[in-house]
């Protein structure tokens, strides 16, 4: 019978052969509301695992088998009719994906997450207040982002200083790009340096069910347990350990007690250090580091002697060393091209240009040109933007010469998102949107499919393969 299976996706999904009935019974239940789906059957060895089922499609059939392993799950697919396109089967594969996802998120332990650094501040001072935390955030999040706010802020300035606005939000702007790296280390949990170079997470995984009842019990005292937990352990020179973690949380509640804990340590410094002599830095960049679940990373400054990188407690607990080292070397491919000041510079010449040149032109036509230049001329400068993040992926692969650990991380990040695989459709929108990315299933391929040793020049390559990436999307590709 496997010999008519002619198309396959696989999900790396690890699934307990205890929970496999359970699984089948739920899949089966959701396939048959859909009245699309018949001839549904099940089997179920020591062996193998599977479901089969005829979906009718555009009104054609077509015969699926998901079929589960230890480790991953197969979606194979009979014959390919000529009325499904690549999107439908993707479509199909993201639907199966969710039930998958679903089922185990309901079934899988939750995880509470403890950050430490040997010398990190036990009782943090509220550092995050009033308009630094606000200007810290959108620094972290995207530089044309500030640049659009401050223009909104250009509307009240302009009541005062009418025409020299312009110029004033432009010096204000490049004030605070100068600033920039001190805003990203002002803005993290601690920094890491030579007298402080791992970062120590303990995992503390527990029943699904029990998580509100630990986030109420443990939560509000969640800095008191970890000054104990450092106490006992980092500030006396020693590793984290299990044990004491344990003895520690019966202390404050029960409820708080894990079914197991997993200490994972990630001597981040020695990664920047290798990379800043790779990228021969005559200085280390400064790291941060920002005690948050979603895998990320930023850099800023105006040149590799005033920047700064920023990484989420997230990317270290999903990534392995190499992602890691992949992730940071994107970002020191930023500093490097001095990144941040080429895209400052790009929105200020588009703003004065606008301000001076274009609007007195299109004045007369009304508030409609007014709005669809503006419309264009982001899209445009987001699609320009979109060149330099392609360009540190290249730049990053030939440094650590690791594509796919990069690919592996941007899936990751993926997954963290969108719960899915939702990224990987090809999608025309994607490369139009407000967003200084390359779509996600685009990053993922050029890395999976690089011959580094065919790459001459990192920036041509990556307009080029933009371009064309952008080109093949409308045609589905």
């Amino acid at each position: 019978m496997s010999e008519i299976w002619k198309r396959s996706i696989t999900f790396d999904i690890n699934i307990p052969y205890e929970s496999l009935p359970e699984l089948l019974d739920y899949i089966i239940d959701n396939l048959e509301k859909s009245s699309n789906v018949i001839y549904i059957s099940k089997y179920l060895s020591r062996d193998i695992a599977f479901i089969q089922f005829r979906l009718i499609a555009n009104g054609n059939p077509i015969d699926i088998q998901i079929r589960f392993y230890k480790d991953k799950v197969d979606i194979l697919y009979s014959p390919q009719l000529r009325d499904l396109t690549e999107r439908d089967y993707k479509l199909i594969d993201l639907e199966i994906e969710r039930l998958l996802r679903s089922f185990i998120s309901e079934k899988e332990s939750s995880s509470l997450f403890l950050v430490f650094s040997p010398k990190m501040e036990l009782i943090p001072k509220s550092k995050e207040v009033g308009i630094k935390k606000i200007i810290s955030s959108i620094v972290f999040g995207n530089f044309l982002y500030l640049f659009m706010i401050i223009l909104l802020f250009g509307i009240l300035l302009y009541q005062v200083f009418e025409m020299l606005t312009p110029i004033i939000l432009v010096l204000i702007q490049f004030i605070i790009l100068i600033f920039a790296n001190n805003l990203i280390l002002y803005r993290g949990e601690f920094e890491i340096s030579k007298d402080n170079p791992s970062i120590h997470i303990a995992e503390l995984k527990m029943k699904r069910e029990e998580l509100n009842n630990i986030l109420r019990k443990c939560l509000p005292r969640i800095k008191e347990i970890k000054k104990e937990i450092y106490d006992n352990t980092l500030a006396l020179g020693k590793e984290l350990d299990p044990e004491i973690i344990r003895s520690i949380l019966r202390k404050y509640e029960e409820l708080c007690i894990p079914e197991s804990i997993r200490i994972k340590v990630i001597n981040v410094y020695k990664i920047i250090e290798n990379l800043a002599s790779k990228f021969k830095f005559p200085k280390l960049p400064r790291i941060t580091l920002l005690n948050i679940l979603p895998p990320n990373a930023a850099a800023t400054g105006i040149s590799p002697r005033r920047s700064a990188v920023l990484i989420t407690s997230g990317l270290i607990i999903s990534m392995n060393e190499e992602e890691i080292e992949a992730v940071i070397a994107h970002e020191f491919s930023h500093i490097k091209a001095r990144d941040p000041l080429i895209l400052m510079s790009l929105a200020t010449f588009e703003y004065l240009t606008r301000v001076y040149i274009i609007w007195p032109k299109i004045a007369s036509l009304g508030l409609f040109f007014d709005i669809l230049y503006l419309f264009f001329s982001f899209t445009i400068l987001f699609f320009i933007a979109k060149f330099l993040e392609a360009r540190a992926d290249l730049d990053a692969a030939i440094i650590t010469n690791k594509p796919k650990a990069l690919a592996s991380a941007l899936r990751k990040i993926g997954l963290f998102k969108y719960q899915s695989h939702i990224f990987e459709i090809v999608n025309t929108e994607e490369w139009l949107k407000w967003d200084p990315h390359p779509p996600l299933y685009y990053r993922i391929r050029v890395l999976e499919n690089l011959e580094i040793t065919k790459i001459k020049n990192t920036f041509i390559s990556a307009i080029n393969g933009c371009i064309k990436g952008f080109l093949d999307s409308l045609k589905g590709k």
